[in-house]
């Protein structure tokens, strides 16, 4: 979910900050799990109950609950700031929280990218400047999906660059909670479009070719990919329909529909149920799954927790809770 974090709140924290590079990986990082699904919270006034950890967020409170569920690392991400004209303030405040506490965070700076020329500059400061761990984006920009031509010459400069890109669901124009009759206080699009959103954009990746195309963007999808392991076999039973022909679908997928895939990470936020980890584990290796919590709307313990109740064999285990995300980002590969 978005992490809301008022414009204010993030150029007071830039007030004594000085640009530099995020710090390596201490020792007490190398021992536990990569949250690689972690939110930013507003720090705000007093608040009560369950919004005290989104809207009165502190480092101190958020590594403690961290501590609990066994996370060392958690790689900081907005979807808010991935939605902002100027994301720059967003990325200078996640980089400078993860200088003040080393060793605890990371950073997939933020893009937008229906600023295409504000993108290549977040790209190129964000990665050499920054040296951020990757990039976050939205699953959607107005009515365009991730796998739109226009987003192409970002998604190049991102792939020459080796880029990792973790992908967070937002509203939609086509779906937005207002316009669906199904909605009651207090639901909005996070309850079931947003699965759906992650689902369009994978496939609109796909039918563009940018998964073929591109081949050195590491994409991680959130919440175990949304719906998306649930319609590969109806997708492929459609592909496998006489009305089309196989050099109709072989065109679109010329490596077929489960390698386009099976190149994809997921992590699991909200996805770590029985049927949806049974799911993820046919469409992807394990070696492609990751640990992920959604804090602040969600405590890392949960997940741990949900993991653990799976009962995956150990080694397993530790690759989904750590080793893979340290084999995609260098710096907590130690």
């Amino acid at each position: 979910m978005a992490a809301h974090t008022s414009r204010r709140d993030l150029l007071g924290s830039l007030a004594a900050m000085g640009v530099g590079a995020l710090l390596p990986a201490t020792a007490q990082s190398r021992k536990g799990k990569i949250d690689v699904h972690y939110h930013l919270g507003q720090r705000a006034g007093s608040n009560a109950g369950k919004t005290v950890r989104r809207l009165n967020w502190t480092p101190e409170g958020a590594i403690e609950e961290m501590d609990r569920g066994g996370v060392a690392v958690g790689i900081l991400s907005s979807a808010a700031g991935g939605g902002l004209p100027q994301p720059r303030v967003w990325n200078e405040s996640a980089a400078q929280l993860a200088r003040d506490y080393p060793g605890r965070f990371g950073l997939f700076a933020a893009l937008n990218l229906a600023d295409a020329d504000a993108s290549f500059k977040e790209i190129e400061y964000g990665a050499d400047v920054l040296k951020a761990d990757g990039f976050g984006v939205l699953t959607s920009y107005g009515d365009l999906w991730l796998g739109d031509p226009k987003f192409r010459p970002v998604f190049e400069e991102l792939n020459r660059r080796k880029a990792v890109v973790f992908v967070h669901p937002t509203d939609a124009p086509c779906c937005r909670p207002a316009s669906m009759t199904y909605v009651k206080a207090p639901m909005n699009g996070s309850w079931l479009e947003w699965p759906m959103h992650t689902a369009r954009t994978i496939f609109s990746l796909m039918s563009n070719g940018t998964l073929r195309q591109l081949p050195d963007i590491r994409f991680i999808f959130a919440h175990s990919g949304g719906v998306m392991p649930l319609l590969v076999d109806r997708i492929m039973g459609m592909a496998g329909d006489d009305d089309f022909g196989p050099e109709t679908i072989h065109a679109l997928f010329p490596n077929g529909i489960e390698s386009e895939l099976q190149k994809c990470f997921f992590e699991i936020a909200q996805g770590y149920a029985p049927l949806n980890m049974y799911a993820l584990r046919k469409l992807v290796p394990d070696s492609h799954i990751l640990f992920g919590s959604d804090y602040p709307f969600f405590l890392p313990s949960q997940p741990a927790k949900g993991l653990s109740d799976l009962k995956l064999p150990a080694e397993v285990q530790r690759a989904i809770e750590r080793d893979n995300a340290a084999g995609l980002l260098p710096r907590w590969n130690a």
